[in-house]
């Protein structure tokens, strides 16, 4: 199911982990300019791409989770926008995760939120919250269980709610390469703002949906990663009835404990309100500080 991954390890022995922490003294601060350029020929791409809205969100939290970590971890993200002339527009985005890993038992949890002020108000939206727990039963299986409570003023959701549980394999590890997908069941329960919706909308909406998803990475020698994270959500009582989201996202290290990050994220609903779009297209550029 929401993330920017954890700097690179090598290829894991059991349980499968690397240990939490960072190289001290002068290597903490040691630049990577071959990485910084990749990212800007890629952020310079995501710019002179058009935005669309509105589609139901999903949230990306598997962009968080990525390479499993010995002991406590945390990672946080954060991106904003200014725009100024015909309207004053602030946009500041933040996500992270806090977890704790143990031989085969990983807690974590993952939370974010947005806040947006323009000339007329301000509002803290996109709002969420999970927690997570993953069982590792191979050096390449886990569980993954999860509950989750959301709400997007701006997706007209007054909240929503996840409960599913899954697993997630791991088929390629190596330094430059990984290759990952899972599956699962959860329960879904929407609450919509009744007074933003059309007049034929329901406000209430409950389903239960596979939880698929499929993880590439690729490493560069230069440190920078690309990454490709996609969900297929299908309802199980009506298949066409289908939530996607693909982000496709560059990493590039600035220091050993701090990367610049970009990602173009489509997300598709087939069954929006019908005040909504079906398409959602984000861009998204921030600083991601990994802490253990």
């Amino acid at each position: 199911m929401p993330h920017i991954v954890h700097v690179p390890y090598p290829e894991r022995e059991w349980p499968c982990r690397r240990r939490s922490g960072h190289m001290g003294g002068a290597s903490g601060f040691r630049l990577f300019p071959a990485g910084i350029v990749l990212l800007t020929a890629f952020l310079t791409a995501l710019v002179a791409t058009p935005r669309d809205s509105q589609a139901q969100v999903i949230l990306n939290t598997e962009r968080f989770q990525m390479a499993e970590v010995e002991g406590f971890h945390l990672n946080g993200d954060l991106s904003g926008s200014v725009q100024r002339g015909n309207r004053k527009i602030l946009n500041v985005s933040s996500s992270g995760i806090v977890g704790y890993s143990h031989t085969r038992h990983w807690p974590r949890l993952i939370f974010g939120g947005r806040f947006l002020r323009d000339d007329t108000r301000s509002i803290l939206d996109q709002q969420y919250i999970q927690l997570r727990y993953s069982y590792l039963l191979t050096p390449r299986a886990q569980t993954f269980h999860f509950v989750q409570a959301q709400k997007n003023e701006t997706l007209l959701l007054r909240s929503r709610w996840l409960l599913g549980s899954g697993l997630r394999w791991t088929f390629a590890e190596t330094d430059q390469l990984l290759i990952a997908a899972g599956t699962g069941i959860m329960g879904e329960w929407e609450r919509l703002d009744p007074g933003r919706v059309g007049p034929d909308d329901s406000v209430e909406l409950d389903a239960l949906r596979m939880a698929n998803l499929g993880v590439l990475r690729w490493t560069f020698a230069s440190g920078a990663r690309l990454v490709n994270i996609s969900y297929v959500q299908p309802d199980l009582g009506s298949f066409s009835d289908l939530r996607l989201l693909n982000d496709l996202g560059l990493s590039a290290p600035v220091t050993d404990w701090a990367r610049l990050s970009g990602s173009l994220e489509w997300r598709r609903d087939t069954r929006p309100p019908s005040t909504l779009e079906r398409d959602d297209l984000t861009i998204r550029l921030g600083l991601s500080l990994d802490i253990g």
